[in-house]
């Protein structure tokens, strides 16, 4: 591009061109001249250097846990950089070799690495190869002694223990100038031996001295030499005999001679006890353990106050627990095979039961439970008596208790009707079962239920995380334990009162939750609303633990109020007793609360906190922890007076109280028979019942009777659950002839896993059953929303029909029924859960088998077309003639698969 010349002209450019171009040949001349060594002209001295790194100080010597400051200093007195520090390479050293911190500051270790130098160093943190080290010398530490035992020495061979601090590797306990044979048990304790001589009676230095590097003595502590005593100690009784479990103590006595001082100090096996061998008071009252110690015998001693050296025995042999009996249940059994259930204590892995003076098969479940299995004929009719015998040594029986064993030839129950009902009443039928029903009849069998003793969810570990150890608990007692009823209610309660793991997975929160569950399952729903109210588990689930007292234009927290009136009690329209809607005037469903109400009730369920810790002071918001009911921090509630539901709760009253008032007046609401009972019956016996029957049912909770059940007050579950099983409408399907094809539910996946369990008599501890149950949708106690595994309500598509239990029953879903029927049958769904087909074997021919299946699955309503497909099925499997017992096998595994996996036992009718 063209530019102008600038109005100077162009020879004045020039001019100034060869002006710069003479100056820049000067520089470079110059430049040449400083830079060369060369031609002439004098050279130049260089430039002098940057200053250097040096650390303070430049050695050290430290003992044991000693520290040391180091800093960094110019030569040239300018400010040092910035360093990283390091101890023998280590940035920030490490245990063995001491610490220094960012700043400088050196930590010797307690004691010195094997190689006692270490090397601090410096190094710019801009130039990693500047770097400057100071050399440490490490020695032990000083050693420090706080106690030696004993104190008083007796002159003569003697045994000696010195507690304190910094005892190195080789260090030695010293007796005045004497050095004692020490023994080095752990940097904080001595043990030594020696001879004590007459010469050194009285006070006596005892010293610890470390070795090299760097040997030290610790400061004295001073012992008694004293003559060889004439103490003795005798302890009475010098033998006992205890048995395991006993409430009574053994009393020992010691007595002392030889001194003024009759003092003594107890212990068991040179211990203070233990759960496992016992416990001795102060004043020598020794308790025995609950169980038989290995060994079995104890040695219990009695040490002189006056002289520690000075003591006497005494031996207890243990013997087995004396065995008690506290109840039987059932307490009424049938003709036939039999399962009862004995509680107590005493109860050991060997004991056994006699039934009637002959040998019962026994199962020890616990220390307090055991079950037996037996056979009884029409002859034993009558009163039965049962005793527990533990064996030697010290064997010992038990008080008898009593059962009844009737005739039941003439209680007409068919055993399609007992299946049916146990089904509804349980958690699965059992072959055994079924005869006892048969035998006594539906009511005594009911009555038996009701006061079965309840299952347990022992108390979780320290160690517990999460929820994997009460599944176990629920599945092992669902598929084992005899209160069935209880533990089938307690489950429908749950789906009803739900508390959901993904919030809430805490084990100790969810076993209050499901202990209040099984407590009240037979007791009454005002209970069961308040107890489940209280657990910090549902407080944490729906917001009501630390729910505070709303400020000025502020609400409390709804969430609770909302939810238990919609879910747990209620509904969302007014019902009728029969259970159908309440109808507006313009044809809708009249509504059962205002926003108005769940406002109110929010305020009322204010100032409820975690329970405080043991020893814990209480707080308004007291930490997260579940070990107990909800405690009230009165001023966090809101004691104002409210309007809800249309009656009025007086202002002054106490979180408690209020929580009173606001559930009673829930409680009395029209809505809660009909609401309930309705949930209650879809869960136990059919999705669709009449307005009759909810009616009916609704009757016996209002009155709290049905029959002679119920203890007459409203919200009784007893009358509650006879009404439910007794009602025609449950009944009417024990005959095919009155069966209606519209009645009976779809097996949910956990009752249907663990009835299979049952019918097949499985050994379980409770494993394997969850996993395939989680991929049926529904995962115990894992609730994925508050209308729980699947909602009351749902239409079953192109039918007018309700199936709640259609929700999670899907392509996927039906096909993991299937497969967890193929692996229970053909495998096994844990290590430690499978069940025996021997009754289905033993039933005969095919024939037999698909006769046996037919009743005890299907209650006898197995179509003519399903068996047909079924035999065909079975006669394809090659076998020999005669069948072997693998041919026989793999024919009833076949029965059973093509049965369970069929939509006939699918549905539960």
């Amino acid at each position: 591009m063209y530019h102008a010349e600038h109005p100077e002209g162009a020879a004045a450019v020039k001019r100034k061109r060869a002006l710069l171009l003479g100056i820049f040949v000067l520089v470079l001349n110059g430049c040449a001249g400083l830079t060369s060594s060369h031609g002439g002209g004098s050279s130049q001295p260089p430039p002098p250097e940057a200053g250097q790194l040096a650390v303070t100080p430049a050695s050290a010597t430290l003992r044991g846990g000693d520290s040391q400051p180091f800093s960094i200093t110019m030569s040239d007195n300018s400010a040092a950089p910035p360093v990283g520090w390091s101890v023998n390479g280590v940035a920030g050293g490490n245990a063995a070799a001491g610490t220094i911190t960012s700043s400088g500051v050196y930590s010797a270790p307690e004691f010195p690495p094997a190689s006692n130098r270490v090397t601090v160093a410096a190094t710019e943190t801009a130039d990693a190869s500047k770097t400057v080290s100071s050399t440490v010398t490490l020695e032990n530490p000083i050693p420090q002694i706080s106690s030696i035992a004993p104190s008083s020495i007796t002159v003569g061979n003697f045994n000696i223990t010195a507690k304190g601090a910094h005892f190195a590797t080789g260090a030695t306990l010293y007796l005045g100038s004497t050095a004692l044979a020490t023994t080095r048990v752990s940097p904080t304790q001595l043990t030594a031996t020696g001879t004590a001589t007459s010469s050194q009676m009285g006070t006596i230095a005892v010293t610890a001295k470390n070795p090299d590097p760097g040997t030290i003595s610790s400061a004295a502590v001073n012992a008694q030499i004293v003559g060889a005593s004439a103490i003795s100690v005798v302890v009475s009784p010098a033998n006992a005999t205890a048995h395991a479990g006993s409430a009574a103590n053994i009393n020992f006595g010691a007595t002392v001679t030889g001194s003024t001082n009759h003092g003594v100090t107890w212990a068991v096996n040179n211990t203070s006890g233990s759960a496992t061998i016992g416990y001795i008071t102060a004043q020598g009252n020794y308790r025995p353990p609950v169980a038989l110690p290995n060994p079995a015998t104890i040695t219990i001693t009695a040490t002189s106050s006056a002289d520690p050296t000075k003591h006497g025995t005494a031996m207890v042999t243990i013997q087995n627990p004396v065995p008690t009996i506290t109840s039987v249940n059932p307490g009424t059994i049938g003709i036939g095979a039999f399962v009862l259930n004995l509680t107590g204590t005493g109860f050991i892995s060997t004991s056994t039961v006699n039934f009637g003076g002959q040998p019962a098969t026994t199962m020890f479940v616990s220390s307090t439970e055991l079950v037996i299995s037996g056979t009884v004929t029409a002859a034993q009719a009558g009163t039965v008596s049962i005793t527990v015998v533990n064996p030697d040594p010290g064997g010992a029986t038990s008080a008898p208790i009593t059962a009844q064993i009737i005739n039941g030839t003439s209680s007409g129950v068919s055993a399609a009707s007992a299946i049916r009902f146990l089904e509804q009443s349980s958690f699965g039928p059992t072959p055994t079962l079924v005869n006892q029903v048969q035998q006594i009849g539906l009511d005594t069998y009911l009555q038996n239920q009701f006061s079965a003793p309840a299952s347990t969810y022992p108390t979780p570990a320290a160690t517990d995380s999460g929820l994997g150890n009460i599944q176990l608990t629920f599945y092992k007692n669902a598929v084992n334990d005899n209160d069935q009823l209880r533990q089938r209610a307690a489950f429908a309660l749950h789906e009803i009162w739900v508390v959901g793991a993904n919030k809430v997975n805490d084990p100790t929160g969810y076993t209050n939750y499901m202990r209040a569950l099984s407590k009240d399952a037979l007791g009454n729903y005002y209970d069961v609303m308040k107890d489940v109210t209280l657990t910090p588990a549902m407080g944490h689930w729906l917001d009501m633990v630390n729910n505070d007292k709303p400020g000025n234009g502020q609400h409390a927290n709804e969430n609770y109020a909302r939810e238990l009136m919609q879910l747990f009690t209620l509904g969302l329209s007014q019902l009728n007793a029969d259970g159908t809607a309440i109808l507006d005037g313009t044809g809708n469903p009249a509504p059962t609360y205002t926003q108005d109400d769940v406002m109110a009730l929010g305020r009322s369920l204010t100032g409820w906190t975690y329970p405080p810790e043991a020893g814990a002071p209480p707080q308004k918001h007291n930490p997260f922890y579940f070990g107990g009911n909800m405690v009230p921090f009165e001023s966090n509630h809101d004691s104002g007076a409210k309007t809800f539901l249309g009656q009025s709760i007086g202002a002054g009253q106490s979180a408690e109280q209020e929580l009173d008032s606001a559930l009673t007046v829930i409680f009395n609401h029209p809505n809660l028979p009909p609401f309930v009972c309705k949930q209650l019956i879809e869960k136990l016996v059919t999705s669709n019942p009449s307005p009759g029957y909810v009616q009916r049912v609704s009757q016996a909770f209002t009155s709290g009777r049905y029959n002679s059940y119920g203890s007459g007050k409203r919200g009784d579950l007893q009358a509650t659950l006879a009404a439910i099983l007794f009602d025609q409408e449950a009944r009417r399907g024990d005959s095919l002839t009155s069966a209606d094809p519209n009645d009976g539910k779809l097996r949910e996946p956990i009752v249907m896993e663990i009835g299979v369990a049952r019918m097949f008599n499985a050994a379980t501890d409770g494993s394997g059953f969850n996993s395939w149950s989680a991929n049926m949708s529904q995962d115990l106690f894992n609730s994925p929303s508050v209308f729980n595994y699947f909602p009351p309500e749902n239409l079953i598509p192109q039918t007018t029909l309700n199936g709640p239990e259609f929700a999670i029953f899907n392509t996927n879903t039906s096909l993991t029924r299937v497969n967890f029927t193929n692996s229970i049958v053909y495998g096994q769904i844990s290590g430690k859960t499978t069940i025996d087909l021997t009754p289905v074997i033993n039933a005969g021919t095919p024939d037999q088998m698909v006769a046996w299946l037919n009743t005890q699955l299907l209650h006898d309503s197995m179509s003519d077309s399903m068996k047909q497909s079924i035999l065909t099925a079975i006669a394809a499997i090659s076998t020999a003639n005669p069948p072997t017992a693998k041919d026989l096998k793999n024919q009833a595994r076949t029965a059973v698969y093509l049965v369970l996996s069929s939509s006939q036992y699918q549905v539960q009718r």
